[in-house]
């Protein structure tokens, strides 16, 4: 059986799939990266990036929203002839693909950053600390890293977040406790971090990590930047997205779609499609240029 999980409706029905999607062409399509636009093992799929090109081909806008910083895009390379702007930090980048500049950021107040780490370190103890400058990362000693430190291009600096905070700009915290699940983790954070940050998380290996972007700034109010400056109503966007930190954006978006191996908090949010690993993104983009 296939269908649509609309909101109220029966998350446990199977996902719809790209022939039962409304036909309503969307102008702009944005879509978030891993567990969503990239295939299980990080690549962007033929049928993807085929089905992108022929939708930039007939005029629309294609826009990817991800939480990975601008140094971990290279992913996207076949594609950066087509859609050379990318919200990246959970909205608190714009990065250019074509020119590889940053070219808007939203920073965290140092300060802030500085007494909103204190606050959870003394309420949640085992948590660890890491910053996103945009470009370069930094963390504290006991922050564990799962990339691989030759993957970093300009290498990563090791501090206490005093000294992090103060060597440039900060666009994202990162708050790490392996001891937790994120929701978890998140639970016991979002209290003590009130209105100073916006929490969110995507951490689908399931260990605790949450990003933390200045206040209001998330994946949506770039996107609504974007949309304004490109003269597209929240009406004509179309948004995919499987984690928390596609939350706001499925929202804001006139036509929100979650993938069928997204976060179940999710699922009340729209239309709920196949999984990454059938690119069913590049599926419901082929549907509507067919429609089209």
């Amino acid at each position: 059986m296939t269908g649509t999980v609309l909101p109220g409706g029966d998350a446990t029905r199977a996902p719809a799939d790209a022939s039962s999607v409304s036909a309503a062409v969307p102008s702009l399509v944005v879509t978030d990266l891993d567990g969503t636009f990239l295939s299980p093992d990080g690549t962007v799929s033929p049928a993807n990036v085929d089905a992108v090109r022929r939708w930039c081909s007939s005029g629309r806008h294609f826009l990817v929203a991800t939480g990975r910083p601008p140094r971990w895009l290279d992913c996207l390379l076949d594609l950066d002839e087509v859609h050379p702007t990318v919200i990246a930090s959970n909205g608190a980048v714009v990065y250019d693909c074509a020119t590889a500049e940053i070219v808007a950021s939203h920073p965290i107040d140092p300060a802030t950053v500085v007494e909103v780490v204190a606050d959870v370190r003394a309420a949640v103890p085992g948590t660890s600390f890491g910053v996103e400058h945009g470009w370069r990362f930094g963390h504290e000693p006991g922050y564990h890293r799962f990339i691989d430190p030759d993957h970093e291009p300009d290498g990563i600096a090791v501090g206490h977040v005093e000294e992090l905070v103060a060597a440039d700009i900060v666009v994202k915290l990162l708050i790490q406790d392996h001891s937790l699940a994120p929701d978890e983790l998140a639970r016991r954070v979002e209290p003590i971090v009130g209105d100073r940050l916006t929490v969110t998380h995507s951490a689908a290996n399931g260990l605790g990590l949450l990003e933390l972007s200045a206040t209001g700034v998330t994946k949506a109010s770039t996107l609504a930047e974007l949309c304004a400056r490109f003269g597209v109503d929240r009406a004509e966007v179309a948004a995919f997205g499987d984690m928390p930190n596609d939350r706001e954006m499925l929202t804001w978006a006139g036509h929100g779609y979650v993938m069928a191996d997204g976060h179940p908090s999710l699922r009340d949010l729209g239309t709920v499609i196949g999984s990454n690993a059938d690119s069913a993104v590049g599926q419901v983009i082929s549907s509507w240029l067919a429609d089209a």
